[in-house]
């Protein structure tokens, strides 16, 4: 079973992702913020890394450069609700995979995840 670390410090969105996740056949490993996403990332290197832009503590463009310079290769997956092309840009300069949209529908959110841990990532999309 591949293990995801899911970064968000909404509530109700880690309840909603827990859930869609674990039905899609993922473990899930959920922290609040960016510095603990970080430590248990770097402590249990996840098969992929669903990360949240605006956290208390580190931001997520700050433990996805974090990740990257300490060695972390797998794929990491930017889960936001924001849709300003100034994120996407840092997302993608910061070396994350790709960059999904928050939104009830959790589809596409499994879609990403499938590919990318079936399959080495590449860049974002």
């Amino acid at each position: 079973m591949k293990t995801v670390l899911l970064c968000d410090d909404n509530e109700d969105m880690l309840e909603l992702t827990k859930l869609v996740l674990s039905s899609s056949g993922y473990q899930l490993v959920a922290v609040g913020d960016g510095t603990e996403a970080v430590r248990i990332c770097l402590e249990t290197q996840p098969d992929l890394v669903l990360m949240d832009i605006r956290m208390p503590n580190m931001d997520g463009f700050t433990a996805i450069r974090t990740l990257r310079s300490e060695g972390y290769d797998k794929p990491i997956v930017i889960l936001t609700g924001s849709e300003k092309q100034e994120d996407r840009a840092e997302a993608e300069k910061a070396g994350c995979n790709a960059y999904v949209l928050k939104t009830m529908d959790m589809n596409e959110v499994v879609e990403v995840l499938d590919q990318y841990l079936a399959e080495a990532g590449g860049g974002l999309e």
